[in-house]
């Protein structure tokens, strides 16, 4: 199996910016079905993908509005995760693969990812180094 080494670009800094959404959507998708959030909140694809764009780009965090009497949550302001640069979107793929390959360094108490087949193959495995990791 050979992956890009610390003097290599990794794969998705050479890909062109759709097909680096693909694959950062498909990693959000990865950490949404794996990895709970502090307290065990579970985080849908959408805000995995929010939340590292909004990391990587800088966003302001406010109090959201209270409604009927509920309590207020936090919303971050200042963009879209289409806005991200091709360079952006590499710095959030960094991002949410070690955040999945590491959630301790979070404080989360999940188990490392299993990322799935399309993220796989993201990263340079072909199908046969798949198939032997599924074995």
């Amino acid at each position: 199996m050979k992956l890009a080494t610390e003097s290599e670009r990794a794969p998705w800094e050479e890909m062109l910016r759709p097909a680096q959404r693909r694959f950062f959507n498909d990693i959000c998708g990865d950490l949404a079905d794996q990895l709970p959030w502090h307290g065990g909140i579970r985080l849908t694809k959408d805000d995995y993908r929010h939340m590292l764009a909004g990391t990587v780009m800088g966003w302001r965090t406010m109090p959201g509005i209270s409604r009927d009497g509920e309590p207020r949550g936090w919303i971050m302001l200042g963009g879209s995760s289409l806005d991200l640069t091709k360079d952006q979107c590499a710095d959030a793929i960094t991002l949410a693969l070690y955040m999945g390959d590491h959630p301790e360094e979070q404080g989360l108490p999940s188990r490392q990812v299993r990322w799935g087949y399309s993220v796989l193959r993201g990263l340079g495995y072909s199908d046969d180094d798949i198939a032997r990791l599924a074995a």
